[in-house]
């Protein structure tokens, strides 16, 4: 029995092999089995063209290469199938960009457009001095930003590994190396290699250690996973070095959303507002889950629902689009008995993808119970969605820790576990001791996967060792 929950023990990036003729193609999945990336490879097993895909399942991007080396024409989608942007490409070289489209909402507009023009600049600027390192890293960082994750990895690639010969002679500065990782972490983070994106955002924290952003950046990731307690000590972390931190503050405004704590929630979001401009300013402002969205649930969960409709309205003005807005919306009007309005917001907010956006499974049986109401009207209205909480879940402490960890509300009194890296590697196993305490004193630094199991469940915890 222990054998089988160790082959089964560990999540990983899934990558699968075929063989077509003479053409192997390598395929990426995200965690609920949607496509994420295929790589086609010739029988000289050189790239020949690779495709990536947004989670909710349509095409993002389409690359082609000739020996390995970007060639021809590539593209770039959006979830409606628009094209977005078109690349030509000789021999490896960046000879044109093409931008059909420039998606943006009121927030962001101006930001948006100055990195496309900044972006234009740079593309012609290489063509003349293809190796100039500024340029190469202020080009990656736009492109990370627009979200061209194919080309901004490539650049990020070409810096690494010059930073690594730079560093043989002489250090590097802290914030370089810590943006290179913390972007590096965000491309891991859009295919939803979880423990890997984790790892390169604590080693950019490490790397900069007195940069707020950082504590933020591995704590609202965190939040995002659902370790929802790593996440909130780490955003801690960041109010204490900037207590006004309107990143820090929304997101832990989400985490006690999350966790039922809805004053907490409210307070933290009310801290955020006083700095909302800063949040467009230096993020993306494309955020689903933005201040609106969130605060107008909060409203309805404090008792003052009106308050809450005009907030999640405004989130719908900002971007129509907004699935999460839908959601949170959705599950106001069934609290309100407005079963025809939430079963049209909750499905337009299914169609948009929020379920597989968010890994989230808190829309379905409220859209089953709204729409089957709507359509037949013979269930009770005395029946109603039962919230899951989150508080009563297990969880590993202290975490961060330094040499043991303790695990809450486990649900077995003896147990076996796994301590594995972030690749997957099976570092240590053992057993439950009398203290029920589990030692990480022998591992280096890092992020860890902790795997407890009986002959009849498992529990997986993240522990990042400090």
């Amino acid at each position: 029995m222990k054998n089988f929950f160790l082959i089964n023990l560990f999540l990983i990036p899934i990558c699968l092999f075929s063989q077509d003729d003479e053409d192997v193609i390598k395929r990426v999945f995200f965690k609920d089995s949607v496509l994420a990336m295929e790589r086609w490879y010739g029988n000289d097993k050189k790239l020949d063209s690779l495709k990536t895909y947004y989670k909710s399942g349509e095409l993002n991007e389409e690359f082609h290469y000739i020996n390995g080396f970007y060639d021809g024409m590539s593209y770039k989608f959006n979830k409606k199938g628009e094209k977005l942007t078109s690349w030509k490409f000789n021999k490896g070289k960046l000879i044109e960009r093409i931008d059909h489209i420039i998606e943006f909402n009121k927030k962001n507009e101006e930001k948006v457009k100055k990195a496309h023009s900044d972006l234009k600049i740079l593309n012609e600027k290489l063509l003349q001095k293809p190796n100039d390192f500024k340029s190469i890293f202020t080009r990656a960082n736009i492109r990370a930003y627009l979200g061209d994750n194919t080309l901004a990895l490539n650049d990020f690639k070409k810096i690494e590994k010059t930073i690594l010969k730079i560093s043989k002679t002489k250090k590097v500065p802290e914030k370089m190396l810590g943006n290179i990782y913390d972007n590096l972490a965000s491309i891991y983070e859009g295919y939803e290699m979880e423990n890997y994106c984790i790892q390169y955002k604590f080693k950019a924290l490490k790397a900069s250690p007195k940069e707020s952003r950082l504590y933020h950046n591995l704590g609202g990731y965190l939040v995002s996973v659902k370790s929802y307690r790593l996440g909130i000590e780490y955003l801690n972390k960041a109010i204490e070095m900037v207590p006004n931190h309107s990143f820090a503050n929304w997101v832990l405004a989400m985490a006690y959303t999350d966790l039922g704590n809805y004053e907490k929630a409210m307070n933290h979001i009310n801290i955020a507002f006083k700095n909302e401009a800063s949040l467009y300013k230096n993020g993306k402002g494309t955020a689903e889950r933005d201040l609106w969205t969130t605060r107008g649930f909060l409203y309805h969960k404090l008792g003052e629902t009106n308050k809450g409709i005009t907030d999640l309205e405004e989130a719908l003005n900002i971007n129509k689009d907004n699935s999460f807005a839908l959601r949170n919306l959705g599950v106001v009007y069934y609290d309100l008995g407005n079963y025809t309005k939430a079963c049209e917001l909750l499905q337009k907010a299914k169609t948009l993808g929020y379920e597989k956006t968010y890994d989230r499974d808190d829309l379905q049986a409220y859209l089953d119970f709204s729409c089957d109401f709507v359509a037949t009207e013979t269930k009770s209205k005395t029946e109603f969605v039962k919230s899951t909480s989150l508080i009563n879940k297990s969880f590993v402490y202290p975490n961060p820790t330094k040499d043991i960890v303790n695990i809450k509300n486990l649900s077995f009194e003896t147990y076996n576990y796994a301590i594995f890296d972030h690749t997957g590697k099976l570092l240590a196993e053992g057993n439950s001791n009398k203290e029920k305490t589990i030692s990480v004193h022998n591992l280096p630094i890092g992020v860890y996967i902790l795997k407890v199991y009986d002959t009849v469940a498992i529990e997986t915890f993240r522990i990042i060792k400090e």
